[in-house]
């Protein structure tokens, strides 16, 4: 626990955030500033007690709130636990910057709180997320993708409970396909293949479109070519430079020759979540990577490609051992240190992490469930969303986030990357200009 007393002394460094919410949240009580109770925390209380969980509306299928169904659900399993719902910003950068400032003075509200899976190194290393190894034990985590639990660790500890699971995709026009008597590509090889194919018969003007531009789904992406290549960007405790070599000059290498052929357009330089949406949907390009939420944008109603459209796990490069990768993201459950009922907000997280509740999302709602039984179980394969039924077949990737410098590492990558796009770097000056940059980072002395 030293790891966490120590990290008392760091919360100073936060900065002040946006203040929004603070008032309210202060004002429900502060802990002590010293390191919590862990054994509090793994008892579930017997008597009445209630908790306060930040977090956003989720919509199920149906139109209701998946907090609802969890929070009903939970409430039949331990009547004396009552948990109210706090409604978190829209956006994920206020949520966090409020969540930063109010439980780093002390606040004991809200008692649990969901965060990105990027949070967890940034969150534990400033002591804003209680530890939980010694509140379920070490075993508890091999219920969950080992790359899902790595995201939530830091030094020697484990920092949220899984909630639901992100992934990517590629997404591809089957009625393309289909007419040029294409098979769907298993190598990154076959899919240039097929795309210029389509694209020299002008039935669609670009190939492959993804997320180029300067900001981190751009790490994303590379996170996912760097691992298809057999390679990665940090070493697993993430503290070291890993991305360059062979596996770092293929990646990025492939990426130029995208854009330098045609393949991928050159404005994929400026291209993020909505843009390359916006693309495929709107029939300009063959094939398509991004989120699983993409799903539901291309089969809606309006869809100029609704029914024409097919997904599959990313392919991998031909005579390379990865194949299926998908960047990892989605949002986990942490407890508030200084919470004044420890015990029923670590319950009611496991319980959202467990597989009642994470069979309830799976049934009612398009999120990813995060427990690996029920991504690979009948709720799963059985469900009519192609995404959810091939959710285990995706090999999650995580970002470089298990060092608590992540947004500055994420910065240096996406930023040197996007020159080779671009065409104002070759892959081995990015490279080089990157693991600097990434280097500079993990010593702290990174903007």
């Amino acid at each position: 626990m030293s790891l966490f007393r120590g990290a008392l002394r760091r919360r100073s460094l936060l900065g002040a955030g946006t203040g929004l919410g603070l008032a309210a949240l202060a004002g429900c009580g502060a802990g002590s500033g010293g390191a919590p109770d862990l054994a509090r925390a793994a008892e579930v209380p017997r008597g009445e007690a209630t908790v306060r969980w930040w977090s956003f509306p989720m919509a199920t299928n149906d139109g209701d709130d998946l907090r609802r169904l969890l929070v009903e659900a939970f409430r039949s399993r331990h009547p004396n636990i009552t948990v109210t719902t706090v409604d978190a910003p829209a956006v994920t950068d206020i949520s966090r910057s409020v969540l930063s400032t109010a439980v780093a003075s002390g606040a004991a509200s809200p008692d649990l709180y969901m965060g990105d899976v990027a949070w967890p190194s940034q969150f534990a290393h400033n002591a804003l997320a209680l530890p939980l190894d010694a509140v379920v034990g070490e075993e508890y985590w091999r219920a969950y993708p080992e790359s899902l639990v790595h995201a939530l660790g830091y030094g020697d500890d484990t920092y949220a409970f899984p909630f639901f699971a992100d992934q990517a995709y590629l997404f591809y026009r089957r009625d393309l396909l289909d007419r040029h008597g294409l098979d769907v590509p298993a190598s990154w090889e076959e899919l240039t293949a097929a795309a210029r194919t389509v694209q020299r018969a002008g039935d669609a003007e670009y190939g492959l479109v993804f997320q180029g531009a300067v900001y981190e789904g751009l790490t994303a992406n590379v996170a996912e070519f760097v691992a298809d290549a057999g390679g990665e960007i940090l070493n697993a405790e993430g503290t070291r430079v890993t991305l360059g070599g062979r596996s770092g000059e293929r990646a990025l290498t492939f990426l130029r020759d995208l854009v330098a052929d045609g393949v991928t357009p050159r404005a994929v330089g400026t291209f993020r979540e909505q843009d390359s949406t916006d693309a495929f949907v709107g029939g300009r390009a063959v094939f398509l990577r991004n989120w699983a939420y993409v799903w539901g944008v291309v089969e809606a109603p309006d869809s100029p490609v609704a029914g024409r459209v097919g997904v599959v796990p990313r392919p991998g490069f031909e005579g390379a051992a990865g194949s299926g990768n998908g960047c990892l993201g989605g949002w986990c459950n942490f407890v508030n240190p200084h919470s004044e009922n420890p015990g029923a907000a670590v319950a009611f997280a496991r319980f959202c992490a467990e597989e009642e509740a994470q069979v309830i999302m799976v049934r009612n709602t398009a999120y990813l469930p995060a427990l690996s039984a029920v991504r690979a179980g009948v709720e799963a394969r059985r469900s009519p969303t192609p995404v959810t039924a091939l959710a285990d077949e995706v090999r999650l990737v995580p970002r470089p986030t298990r060092s608590p410098h992540y947004p500055q590492v994420s910065k240096a990558l996406y930023t040197e990357v996007n020159t080779v796009l671009s065409g104002g770097a070759s892959p081995t000056e990015a490279l080089e200009r990157a693991r600097a940059g990434i280097a500079d980072a993990l010593e702290g002395n990174a903007l």
